[in-house]
């Protein structure tokens, strides 16, 4: 306590104020405190608004197979119904960045802001608490671990997803080659298109996972009454792959104008095929280049060292004599 006296009492010069603010921040950790506890004994375990809160999230544990909720992701829905930006922009870009990393739930874009709101106040915490174990610790550089600590927990998240969605995008960019192919064989032996699409998602069930899902959803959303078009064009939204986004526009031509499915399909693979073996190539182009920078910083040096490194010496043996 008489660490963070000092340190407030650094930075406002006005020990009433300090002792103040302290005072403050006390009572309002209690009331929240005392709130979340409220909400966790009276509301979260009441079985109506448990059930209320299921129902308010779409949530069927009979239809879908899915495990119900805990107490804190109930918890974490509530406070993120609270703070989420009003903003449609924002959400939206939120929605579709948590939609591409895999997070497509009703509740995701409520737990991501609830989590961007707590973890900075958990780690802002955590410091305050640690800091008086640590000798010799001066008021700013206190104050500065603390707005750290509160800036890595209000970036950590969004990291987290980017890095998620860049990963799931570059392993469903990875299985969508071996899908086409297969959806290509499927309507070639005379299959129509959802029946090729549910084929291709119970093919690579075990091996690719993430897209047979996508796939599957695809096909339920065929059979609920959603054109094919629409439907594929909802799974590029969802993915955020160019290579999907290209399909969907051949197939909805191909639609339009009556031709053949499996013929665009086959042209569409051997055109990605191509692009597939232009980007390898593209990479493979790019190995030179990258390749200066290494043989500058570790190659070169060494051999300089070892190739004039006995001229040197010697010069300096003959000439150093007197």
């Amino acid at each position: 306590m008489d660490y963070v006296l000092g340190l407030l009492n650094g930075v406002t010069d006005n020990e009433a104020l300090a002792r103040l603010l302290i005072v403050g921040a006390i009572g309002l950790s209690t009331v929240i405190a005392v709130i979340t506890l409220t909400l966790l004994v009276l509301g979260l375990q009441s079985p109506l608004q448990r059930r209320l809160a299921l129902i308010k999230r779409d949530h069927s544990s009979a239809a879908t197979g899915r495990e119900a909720p805990g107490n804190l992701q109930l918890l974490l829905e509530r406070v993120g119904r609270r703070i989420t930006p009003s903003a449609a922009g924002k959400v939206s870009a939120t929605r579709t960045l948590l939609t591409h990393a895999g997070y497509g739930s009703a509740s995701s874009l409520q737990v991501y802001w609830a989590v961007r709101l707590l973890l900075p106040l958990t780690l802002a915490g955590v410091s305050l608490l640690i800091l008086p174990m640590v000798p010799n610790v001066s008021p700013m550089t206190g104050l500065g671990v603390v707005v750290m600590g509160a800036a890595v927990g209000w970036l950590l998240p969004a990291m987290y997803v980017d890095k998620r969605r860049t990963a799931r995008q570059g392993r469903l960019r990875a299985a969508f080659p071996d899908a086409l192919d297969l959806m290509v064989v499927c309507v070639e032996s005379g299959l129509a298109l959802p029946q090729a699409i549910e084929r291709v998602a119970e093919e690579m069930a075990v091996s690719q996972a993430e897209l047979a899902e996508e796939l599957a959803l695809v096909n339920a959303q065929i059979r609920a009454g959603i054109s094919s078009t629409e439907a594929l064009r909802q799974l590029a939204d969802r993915t955020g792959l160019e290579d999907i986004q290209g399909l969907v526009s051949l197939l909805a031509q191909s639609i339009r104008f009556g031709t053949s499915v499996a013929a665009t399909l086959r042209i569409y693979a051997e055109e990605f095929r191509d692009r597939r073996m232009q980007a390898a190539e593209e990479m493979g182009a790019k190995i030179g280049t990258k390749l200066v920078f290494p043989l500058i910083f570790c190659l070169w040096p060494s051999f300089f060292l070892v190739a004039i490194g006995p001229v040197i010496i010697g010069i300096i043996k003959t000439f150093g004599k007197p």
